[in-house]
């Protein structure tokens, strides 16, 4: 991770949380490897902009992206799988062909 201007009136401890610590990269390739995506909220410090959202397959693809980081940034995890279920689905359907018709079968 990058280190670039902080502000002393945040607090800045050792003692904190660390997206880097091994427990965590070692659960986010267990995850990657054993279950599927993992849904990355990047939140930039003092970025006074909105998160960056991301979808990661890979632990190295992730890896590199998280080295990229600042610090200060909080990153929010999840696992994708345990996300994505049909019981926290917002909307669903079928994009239609151009005259408002969608299958009722298909190979998905």
């Amino acid at each position: 991770m990058k280190t670039g201007w902080h502000s002393e009136a945040d607090g800045w401890t050792s003692a904190g949380r660390k997206i880097n610590s091994q427990e965590n990269l070692d659960l986010v390739r267990h995850t990657l490897e054993n279950e599927g995506p993992v849904l990355v909220e990047h939140w930039h410090y003092r970025g006074s902009r909105a998160p960056t959202r991301l979808i990661f397959e890979d632990y190295e693809e992730f890896a590199t992206y998280l080295n990229g980081t600042f610090a200060g940034d909080a990153i929010h995890i999840w696992n994708l799988a345990r996300v994505c279920t049909e019981a926290n689905e917002l909307v669903s359907g079928k994009c239609p062909n151009e005259n408002g018709e969608v299958p009722e079968r298909g190979a998905y």
